[in-house]
């Protein structure tokens, strides 16, 4: 397997204001790359003998397809976790994406547009912190083509394969990534710290749940790493989130009129909407 391992030599970013700063890449295994894109999305790059799967690809401020071809020459494929902007909005820099078919929708295609991208990263602190800007988003390269997928569907890398996990919460479509070699687990944004139940095609925290319970039934053997901040979940993290979920669903019914509600009520609760709570 070609590879380049001097990861230190990461990828510039390609904003005009900030061309001195490198993105940081860091090893999670020997051949298991996070790439964080300046406090916004972690991205992961697994490097297998015949190809190199890409797990999201952030919001596309950076040269993240520099970054990957920096770790390897091997063909990079290129999987979303979910149809966020966050997570799809650097498409652009490759020729397709795969994505559950469950996210391959209007709202998420949106989500891969230049206003959406600068929108999202003039809101965004912690990358502006970073001296970055709206005017740094990248235009897209080419005119991606979305691959739907579903659950059960392999990524087969020569000595590794990574399997997908449809896991509804999040987002309809969001999956989970099982390197069943590496013992990891790639969860996106399903659950996490502050996790987001209140977005447009969110499900129900009823149908968010076993997914949830999934996660942390996995992570008694699998390391999970998600899509923001610190990147590894530990298990008694995840069993919090469920338990959060589990107090909300059992004490509150869906109400008629839509509010959005955090629980508890602390920085890393759950945000839900409040007719969104039970399956209808």
């Amino acid at each position: 397997m070609a590879r380049l391992k001097n990861i230190g030599d990461s990828a510039q970013a390609t904003a005009s204001g900030v061309l001195n700063k490198k993105l940081p890449i860091t090893n999670i295994t020997d051949d298991i790359y996070l790439i964080n894109e300046f406090d916004g999305t972690n991205c992961y790059l697994a490097v297998g003998t015949e190809k190199a799967l890409l797990i999201d690809c952030g919001t596309g401020f950076c040269d993240l397809r520099g970054a990957c071809e920096k770790i390897t020459n091997l063909p990079i494929v290129v999987v979303a976790t979910h149809g966020h902007v966050d997570h799809i909005g650097g498409a652009g820099q490759f020729e397709e994406i795969y994505i559950h078919r469950d996210d391959c929708k209007a709202i998420n295609k949106l989500q891969m547009s230049m206003p959406m991208r600068k929108a999202f990263l003039s809101g965004n602190s912690a990358i502006k912190a970073h001296g970055f800007n709206s005017k740094d988003v990248i235009k897209p390269k080419y005119k991606t083509r979305l691959i739907p997928i579903d659950e059960g569907y392999d990524f087969n890398l020569g000595n590794k394969i990574i399997s997908v996990k449809h896991t509804p919460g999040h987002t309809v479509g969001s999956i989970a990534l099982i390197d069943e070699c590496d013992n990891i687990v790639f969860s996106g944004d399903n659950v996490c710290d502050a996790l987001w139940m209140q977005m447009p095609g969110a499900t129900s925290l009823e149908e968010w749940l076993p997914s949830a319970k999934w996660l942390y039934d996995m992570s008694k053997e699998y390391r999970i790493f998600w899509g923001h901040r610190k990147a590894e979940l530990s298990r008694e993290y995840i069993k919090n989130v469920v338990s959060w979920g589990e107090e909300i669903i059992k004490n509150n019914k869906n109400s008629i009129m839509p509010k959005i509600k955090q629980y508890p009520n602390q920085s890393d609760g759950i945000v839900f909407r409040t007719d969104k709570i039970h399956i209808r």
